[in-house]
């Protein structure tokens, strides 16, 4: 997965879970922001990816179905680096904003996670990804008492017939947990805070002229900064006039004509 990160920040952040954005128009216009700065930047490689999450993505709904599945499909695949790459993701942008009781859940939810993961890799005999789980998440797993019975689980005989191993192995359960955490993201997006460059746009669907005293903060062009670290350096001296050209000429272009050709 290519970026997974700068996606999640970018797609996630600005696309789906920005409730005040008018929906039917406004993703298509933000859209065309990030492909136009991608493609000011000769990032070929990174427009790329982004035009195949676009065509994966089409009804611009920040798709909880299709978080559940990816996940599932790390799982599946043992692939560590997805798997924790996308619990970061989802902990930077959406459960940070939970309040103490709800930060508690989604850590519960993340620690099965990469439960579930360590027990498919048992099943499927293979203990090197065991292993490497362990060291990539060793600043979760060490010096906790709640994983201490987890580093001898992949080397246990009868870990499924064990607590507190037994669960995992329970096809009821993991359905059970799947739908929680459905239920649990879906929910939580309904807390985050709406995105700067979904407002931007926003307000550029209402009024074409706000562009003109439109103060782009550090914030905003960070987003785009992590996007261009995927495949250019990118000068950030030059990003503030360069996101306001994009955001005129995006305007420009979706006045209609007053040829009467």
């Amino acid at each position: 997965m290519l970026c997974s990160i700068a996606w999640s920040i970018i797609v996630n952040k600005t696309l789906f879970i920005d409730k005040n954005i008018q929906m039917s128009h406004v993703p298509n216009s933000t859209e065309e922001i990030v492909r136009n700065y991608l493609a000011g930047r000769s990032m070929v490689t990174t427009l790329k990816a982004f035009e195949q999450e676009c065509s994966q993505t089409k009804d611009a709904n920040y798709q909880v179905d299709r978080c559940i599945d990816e996940m599932t499909e790390a799982i599946e695949k043992q692939d560590v680096e997805t798997l924790c790459a996308m619990w970061e993701s989802w902990n930077a942008r959406v459960f940070h904003s939970l309040d103490a009781e709800g930060i508690k859940q989604a850590q519960g939810y993340e620690a099965s996670a990469y439960r579930l993961f360590l027990v498919r890799c048992v099943q499927k005999k293979n203990i090197a990804k065991c292993n490497e789980f362990f060291r990539k998440m060793s600043s979760l797993t060490l010096n906790n008492p709640q994983w201490t019975d987890w580093f001898a689980f992949p080397y246990m005989q009868h870990a499924k017939d064990t607590e507190p191993f037994r669960k995992y192995f329970d096809k009821t359960w993991i359905e059970i947990y799947y739908v929680s955490l459905h239920n649990f993201l879906s929910t939580s997006l309904a807390t985050v805070s709406p995105s700067i460059i979904g407002t931007v746009v926003d307000g550029i669907a209402r009024d074409p002229l706000v562009t003109e005293n439109t103060d782009f903060d550090e914030d905003l062009i960070d987003d785009f900064a992590v996007i261009a670290q995927c495949s250019a350096p990118v000068k950030r001296g030059h990003s503030k006039p360069s996101l306001r050209n994009l955001l005129k000429s995006l305007t420009s272009s979706k006045k209609p004509s007053s040829s009467t050709d």
